[in-house]
């Protein structure tokens, strides 16, 4: 996984899972003229993107909390299962850290991001 800095993509981490969630947001109304029934109108979908695994160095962890910090949008780059880019825009919502105490072991990490983009196979985000 990378993140687009400038003009340049900077690997951050090795993905070992990710998962995706997509959630319908709605409007509800009641009133009378719904005869106290509520009414649901779907508005949106949010979609999150889950991922785990290992930052590549040192300052990977930091770079990450850089980011969420930012409270902006970010372009990212993953690898399908086939290794296949992925290209998209998204907000770090959850970043968590875990750091071993043995030597020679790798720290990981997980990470929710919150799409504001849809998937793109090419990087079309100038």
């Amino acid at each position: 996984m990378a993140y687009k800095s400038v003009s340049t993509y900077i690997p951050v981490a090795c993905i070992t899972s990710r998962s995706e969630s997509n959630a319908t947001n709605y409007n509800e109304k009641v009133n009378v003229c719904t005869e106290g029934k509520v009414v649901r109108k779907p508005t949106s979908i949010s979609r999150t993107v889950s991922v785990s695994g290992e930052v590549v160095d040192a300052g990977s962890l930091n770079e990450l909390r850089v980011l969420q910090d930012s409270k902006t949008e970010q372009i990212f780059r993953i690898y399908d299962s086939s290794g296949t880019a992925k290209y998209f825009k998204a907000n770090v919502m959850n970043l968590n850290g875990d750091y071993p105490t043995g030597e020679g072991e790798t720290a990981t990490f997980t990470m929710d991001l919150e799409l504001t983009s849809e998937y793109q196979s090419s990087d079309v985000f100038a």
